[in-house]
């Protein structure tokens, strides 16, 4: 869930339940395993299982879903990956079931008291798109009937290691984290304590969320990072604080805060929608330094509820700490393929010319989705994304809606299509037209001119399909199972 990208706005506001509270509970439930001993490493089939982590819309209803929900739970100086199964026939209730089966790299068994699963997994990277199907049957507990399913996810496990960088308050400057190697993981809650080695903590590899507590002087605080990209930023990450009352306080902290920001000429609208299908923060492996990257970000317009324009925003670091920040306009192209920046004749900009094309290849090493190669000024480089843009169409189905006692309750949220957005709020019905939508983080704006509502999407855990959407009222945080208890 990555609202870091959200068109300006202010969300250092309060709320009453933390965003992700159903994952965050988990994740406490694990480091309490994990440190009494209770948690062993995964097995060579869960580990085979992970390649194919995340949340799979089922046909057989409204708001059904299939999960393989994969955490990393890091204490001292080891850590383990645990796999969890998360099943949902109605789209009302759910159900987490530890993985105890089998996986052979396609087929997926498991059989006890609770739960009776027989899935095929097919592999669909290689077309954009969804990025594995499912299909087989599953019933819970020994008395149920088998149901046949069906159903696909955009998702891709995102190991931790893709988010290793030191990490700034967008406002203030301050540094407040560094992600490195081996799970290292240092935070600050901008008191006067400054970094601190985080030692316990759990990260989820569908949501790219890291948990853990924090004991301050001020009390034990609650800590989310919800990591994205931005672009020419370089890495985001929306930093959720909730302190002992139940208060959540929110800050946005990036890897490169004044990023060269080249102004574009007229927009290249006829090509964008093309290289919009190819967004991602592209790692470059050979040809740069450091944590060197490409990134490549489209969001859309929607015109009237119909006509969809694309913008596409281009970020270019050789170093991972100095960027240039780009739009794709009529001095630039790409075929569907390759994407062409010719050098001006008076530019002296070291990244020009350009010429990088684009590969949809599935890389088990990595995880990878599109790799790349070619040239970045006099450099040859190559690269790869693991990160896959989700239409907002995959976030629809069933109402999502604010806990029982919470600011958010009678608040709701219903996806219609990627167009289209229905929000209740406590003061604010709005049927959703006018819209800017980021696939790449799912972030929607409304309206798409000077929009006074962001809403950034995503799944927590047994509670399915989520939202946090902040208008001019507050932090609200909708559920599509909200009944699950905390």
């Amino acid at each position: 869930m990555n609202n870091t990208l959200a068109p300006e706005m202010e969300l250092t506001k309060t709320v009453n339940h933390s965003y992700m509270s159903e994952l965050a509970n988990h994740h406490q439930h694990l480091l309490e395993e994990f440190t009494a001993g209770k948690l062993k490493a995964a097995s060579a089939d869960a580990t085979a299982l992970m390649a194919f982590n995340g949340y799979y819309t089922l046909n057989q209803t409204t708001g059904a879903f299939f999960a393989i929900d994969t955490n990393v739970v890091v204490s001292g100086k080891t850590s383990v990956n645990h796999v969890d199964l998360l099943v949902s026939l109605d789209g009302k209730t759910s159900t987490r079931h530890k993985f105890t089966g089998t996986f052979d790299g396609t087929h997926l068994t498991q059989s006890d008291t609770t739960i009776n699963l027989n899935l095929t997994f097919t592999r669909t990277a290689t077309t954009g798109g969804p990025t594995a199907n499912l299909k087989g049957t599953i019933s819970l507990g020994t008395s149920q009937a088998l149901v046949n399913v069906a159903g696909n996810t955009y998702n891709n496990p995102i190991a931790m290691a893709l988010y290793i960088g030191t990490y700034y308050d967008q406002i203030t400057g301050a540094k407040v984290m560094e992600i490195g190697a081996n799970n290292n993981l240092h935070y600050a809650t901008g008191s006067t304590l400054g970094l601190q080695a985080i030692t316990n903590y759990a990260y989820n590899l569908n949501m790219y969320y890291f948990s853990f507590t924090q004991v301050t002087p001020a009390g034990a605080l609650k800590i989310a990072l919800i990591m994205g990209t931005a672009t020419a930023n370089g890495f985001a990450c929306n930093n959720m604080v909730v302190d002992a009352k139940g208060n959540t306080t929110s800050r946005s902290l990036l890897t490169i805060l004044k990023p060269t920001i080249i102004t574009p000429g007229s927009l290249n609208i006829l090509q964008a929608p093309a290289l919009a299908a190819f967004s991602g923060y592209y790692q470059l492996t050979t040809g740069g330094k450091g944590n060197a990257f490409l990134s490549v970000q489209a969001q859309y317009v929607t015109l009237a509820g119909q006509i969809d324009v694309y913008v596409v925003m281009l970020g270019i670091s050789m170093d991972g700490v100095t960027s240039t920040g780009y739009t794709f306009d009529d001095t630039m192209s790409f075929d569907g393929t390759t994407l062409t920046i010719p050098a001006s004749a008076n530019s002296t900009n070291p990244n020009l010319p350009l010429s990088i094309t684009f590969t949809r290849s599935y890389n088990a090493a990595n995880y990878g989705l599109v790799s790349i190669a070619g040239n970045i000024g006099t450099a040859k480089v190559t690269g790869y994304t693991p990160l896959n843009p989700v239409p907002l169409s995959v976030f629809g189905g069933a109402v999502m809606t604010g806990l029982k006692g919470s600011n958010a309750e009678g608040v709701s949220l219903t996806v219609v299509n990627d167009n289209e957005v229905i929000y209740a709020g406590t003061k604010i019905k709005t049927d959703m037209k006018s819209i800017l939508y980021v696939p790449l983080m799912y972030i929607l704006a409304y309206p798409s001119t000077a929009p006074t509502t962001v809403m950034s999407f995503g799944t927590d855990g047994l509670r399915g399909n989520t939202c946090i959407v902040t208008d001019n009222n507050g932090i609200y945080v909708v559920y599509a199972i909200p009944s699950k208890n905390d």
